[in-house]
């Protein structure tokens, strides 16, 4: 079980969605844009997985960028 009101949580659970979502709802249910958006720079993944996301959803290149 996660604590989403704390930020460790928050990150572990959002870097394990993003590496091991076993469907595309898994992607829809669990992160919250914003949140992703706000903690994009602090999550650990592999560089793979960080450039395809950020090619799919510009938005996430942009906050790299500005950080």
């Amino acid at each position: 079980m996660y604590d989403l009101a704390d930020e460790a949580d928050l990150l572990l659970m959002y870097e394990r969605v993003i590496r091991e979502a076993q469907a595309p709802a898994d992607l829809r249910t669990h992160p919250n844009a914003a949140l992703l958006r706000r903690h994009w720079t602090d999550l650990f993944l592999p560089s793979p997985t960080r450039t395809a996301w950020q090619a799919r959803f510009p938005e996430l290149a942009a906050t790299a960028a500005a950080a």
